[in-house]
């Protein structure tokens, strides 16, 4: 699907490919969304994209990356198509082409950050500030998102802690942690790039007399900055619970094998003397006695009684 947004006379327009006309200078946003590889390439040319841009613009996977060419930025953002609980997300991979007075996105599925500022009553003066602040502010709700879906990951990581504190940790909350640190791995791993990037991009607008676009692009980075912490944070804290976890669990494993064994020791001599005293012969001395049961009874007791005692002493049990 193409969708065109465009900034005339002070108003906004929003439409089909009727819209665009090669050469003009109006502000211009076009969208493809889920379009197929020829009407892609067909878009990006007309753009002025240059070729190595519109390689990396259709591969299906290539990480984060910012190019300047001699007339636009090239950016390569990884999205959010969609999302549910904790930091359980699809991500997807959105290019973006700034031109002087064009704006030109590429992606193959519906994204959260661009479907949000497509409805958003701003929408008119960011296009009309131009296409890098339009980006900008793209950028800035993308990390928003980010950082809102880490927000929201945070109770989930404090409830697994008191859990494992007060030993009510369980083989599920193991498992739901596993799965949070494959997928924080992943998060961690984007923003690396995605950190890089706006790196690049606050670099290549200090200095310059636009006031406004600096402060935009400085507060996109430091969103992006943040996400970027609170991501390896969140999978150092992930793999913390994992190993307390485990740990907690030896521990448990450990004691459980502490009792078993005090008991197996305990049952050896005592089962010992039963065998030794239960085996078919006519010669031995004890077995005809009048209190050799007895006498047997409180050796074993004896055995039994010193054992316990050593556990005791040696805190065992």
């Amino acid at each position: 699907m193409i969708k065109i947004n465009q900034w005339r006379d002070g108003q906004l327009y929003s439409g089909g490919e009727e819209l665009y006309a090669a050469g003009d200078s109006a502000p211009t946003w076009i969208d493809l969304c889920g379009c197929d590889a020829a009407t892609e390439q067909l878009w990006m040319a007309r753009c002025g994209a240059h070729p190595l841009a519109m390689q990396d613009a259709q591969r299906d996977r290539h990480p984060p990356k910012f190019e300047a060419f001699d007339d636009q930025l090239f950016v390569l953002l990884r999205g959010i198509a969609a999302r549910t609980e904790g930091v359980d997300y699809r991500p997807l991979q959105i290019s973006y082409f700034i031109g002087a007075s064009t704006l030109l996105t590429v992606h193959r599925g519906s994204a959260m950050s661009i479907t949000h500022w497509q409805q958003s009553a701003q929408l008119g003066a960011a296009l009309a500030a131009g296409p890098l602040t339009l980006f900008l502010q793209l950028a800035k709700s993308l990390g928003q998102l980010y950082l809102d879906m880490l927000l929201e990951f945070e109770p989930q990581l404090s409830d697994a802690e008191d859990q494992l504190r007060t030993l009510e940790a369980d083989d599920q909350l193991l498992g739901e942690m596993m799965a949070a640190k494959t997928r924080l791995r992943k998060l961690c791993r984007d923003h690396i790039y995605h950190h890089a990037v706006f790196v690049q991009l606050r670099q290549q607008h200090q200095g310059r007399g636009d006031a406004a676009l600096h402060h935009l692009a400085q507060d996109s980075y430091e969103r992006f900055e943040r996400v970027n912490s609170l991501a390896h944070l969140y999978y150092d804290l992930a793999g913390d619970l994992i190993d307390g976890h485990i740990s907690l669990s030896s521990h448990r494993l450990n004691a459980t094998m502490r009792v078993l064994t005090v008991v197996t020791t305990l049952f050896v001599p005592l089962g010992f003397l039963a065998g030794l005293y239960g085996m078919n012969f006519d010669h031995i001395p004890e077995l005809h006695h009048p209190n050799g049961y007895f006498w047997l009874l409180g050796a074993m007791a004896t055995v039994a009684a010193s054992l316990l005692a050593v556990f005791k002493w040696k805190r065992w049990l």
